[in-house]
């Protein structure tokens, strides 16, 4: 699965990263509420991620795949202030979240905190640093080496004849990909330095002289163990990783059973927007009531196909989760994980 987990990754950088020129910015800016800045990623970039200006300093939330991209958000950060960041907290350990964790310690200095739940820095020694050296010494020359095959030939992985626009767009990804190598070959997995069970408070100061208290917040197990919310209760912003996206989150290392009440307690905060981990900025709590409702309807049929001796591929094919079709656009492609996910969790088949 891990692997799995991999490759699936490079396939979406290879097949997105076509879609944005080298020289282009890797986020949209978006500001939410005053300090508090959305950065959503670009095709090809992918995750999102954000920052809050304080009156001293700068809180980052979410680190993306690649150092340069966070050095890309740092540049944007520095075009809204001159001011240092001095926190980064990584809502889970999934790489597309933490591998540019080293590009703010690079620019601001080895005082930068990384702040994480308990669970989120095993994970990433655990299960982040290897999928590293994976990526580096096969992954990514696999896929390299399938992308040179395909110029050399002339034919894509179809066998269908490229096109100037195929050719173009293949370059495109080798060219992608070959970069990416580069970074692997010099990235360092910068750890959290701070880690919690529960709660921790930043209590801080916006540059207007007000408090700004900066919640981070663990209500349970979700998309992973360590699942974390960074929650502003003044400005009434929550950002929530993958926790929440703008459809079915990822489902490889999720808790589904465990997820409801976490989306459930998450829901409850006092807030009008989300900055979630992929997808747009959500102007209410519409998504996350929808993925809850997805969430509960799945865990009930998964429990009920189990209930009647049902095998895996049998409840695959006997739940009927169509009705949250229309309300979740990946939902044709990602339904099927989540239900395998749950049987899993469900009939004991993955670590608590």
């Amino acid at each position: 699965m891990r692997r799995a987990f991999v490759v699936g990754m490079l396939c979406l950088c290879v097949g997105l990263a076509v879609a944005v020129p080298a020289s282009a910015q890797s986020f949209d800016i978006i500001k939410v509420a005053d300090g508090v800045y959305a950065a959503i990623g670009r095709a090809g970039v992918f995750s999102n991620g954000a920052f809050i200006v304080t009156k001293n300093e700068v809180i980052v939330v979410d680190t993306h795949l690649r150092p340069s991209w966070a050095k890309d958000l740092i540049a944007e950060i520095r075009k809204v202030t001159d001011k240092p960041v001095k926190f980064v907290v990584n809502s889970h350990w999934h790489n597309d979240h933490t591998q540019g964790n080293q590009a703010y310690v690079d620019v601001f200095g080895a005082n930068v905190e990384y702040l994480a739940q308990h669970f989120t820095r095993d994970e990433i020694i655990n299960k982040a640093i290897p999928t590293v050296q994976q990526s580096l010494t096969k992954d990514v020359p696999a896929a390299i080496a399938r992308l040179e095959k395909q110029l050399a030939e002339g034919k894509d992985a179809q066998g269908n004849v490229l096109t100037p626009e195929t050719r173009t767009r293949t370059e495109q990804q080798l060219a992608s990909q070959r970069a990416y190598l580069e970074e692997l070959k010099q990235m360092q997995i910068t750890l959290p330095t701070i880690t919690f069970e529960r709660s921790l408070i930043l209590h801080r100061t916006a540059p207007d002289g007000s408090p700004r208290p900066i919640h981070v917040l663990y209500f349970g197990k979700g998309h992973t163990k360590g699942d974390v919310v960074v929650f502003l209760p003044k400005e009434k912003v929550i950002i929530t990783g993958d926790l929440l996206t703008n459809g079915i989150p990822f489902m490889r290392d999720a808790y589904p059973s465990q997820w409801v009440g976490t989306l459930e307690a998450v829901e409850k905060l006092d807030w009008t927007q989300a900055i979630p981990g992929h997808g747009g900025v959500q102007p209410d709590k519409g998504q996350i009531q929808k993925l809850i409702a997805f969430m509960k309807d799945l865990v009930t049929g998964v429990k009920d196909a189990i209930a009647k001796g049902m095998a895996l591929d049998d409840a695959k094919k006997s739940i009927d989760l169509s009705k949250h079709a229309a309300n979740l656009p990946n939902f044709q492609q990602s339904s099927p994980a989540a239900i395998e996910r749950a049987w899993m969790e469900l009939t004991g088949k993955i670590p608590d």
